[in-house]
């Protein structure tokens, strides 16, 4: 069984004129992990993110780490800084270059308040790399401009949930079950102010898929599923099929 290792991302929303949008990056196809998909800023814990100065943030248990994390990620692939202190393009290259860390004199602070918790998924005991991911969320009202990597990242744009979902059903934008159930559940809302404050009344618990190859295409069982482990709902959805290159979502019977 591999080893799980700590990570975390985070849905980036500012309101849109009609609708909420969000930051959504296209990976490298070169990376390892679910080449040329769409993703929210993300990536693993390292090792010094619970040294790094914050500001706030309360996560009922979770680790600031991870919290810490989803902040770090967001600046180095999609330059977006969500704290105190204004980091520079060159401390961007290093860290993207992983060439240094994040500096810990106190220049620069992660505002936690900033973020909300939304999911916690778990990568299935089956890939040959797993991660425990915290999803968290933040509202942004600038219009502090987004930029790629150009390493991890190739594209980037702000796009609402909703749009996402039929590019992707369009097959114009794959992306990982994960990512999907998220823009599914987001698309639902017409105001960030919505999405804020249903964050806050979530029931945050771990959702680890198991895998199914049947008929040439390959589904993804979720709790609740006849055949998962795990018989207590965790969403409205019961299974995910990956069909002609892209996800169709089964809800529970």
């Amino acid at each position: 069984m591999s080893i799980i290792k700590p990570a975390a991302t985070v849905m980036v929303l500012r309101q849109g004129r009609e609708e909420p949008e969000l930051i959504l990056l296209k990976r490298s196809r070169k990376v390892g992990f679910f080449p040329s998909a769409w993703v929210f800023p993300g990536g693993r814990v390292d090792d010094l993110d619970a040294q790094f100065p914050v500001i706030g943030g309360e996560y009922d248990g979770v680790g600031k780490e991870f919290a810490i994390a989803a902040v770090r990620e967001c600046f180095e692939e999609a330059g977006f800084w969500l704290g105190q202190g204004q980091p520079s393009a060159a401390l961007r290259g290093i860290l993207n270059r992983r060439e240094g860390y994040m500096p810990l004199d106190g220049s620069l602070v992660a505002d936690l308040d900033k973020l909300r918790q939304w999911s916690w998924w778990i990568t299935p005991e089956t890939e040959p790399r797993r991660y425990d991911t915290r999803f968290f969320l933040c509202c942004v009202d600038d219009e502090q401009e987004i930029s790629h990597d150009n390493e991890e990242a190739v594209e980037s744009c702000w796009i609402s949930p909703r749009l996402a979902v039929q590019k992707h059903e369009a097959e114009e934008m794959f992306v990982a079950p994960p990512t999907y159930v998220t823009l599914m559940e987001l698309m639902k809302y017409s105001h960030i102010d919505e999405i804020w404050e249903a964050a806050k009344h979530r029931i945050i618990a771990p959702i680890q898929p198991t895998h199914f190859k049947g008929d040439g295409e390959l589904e993804i069982r979720l709790p609740g599923h006849p055949a998962h482990p795990v018989a207590e709902r965790a969403l409205e959805w019961s299974k995910f099929v990956l069909r002609d290159g892209r996800w169709l979502g089964f809800p529970h019977s």
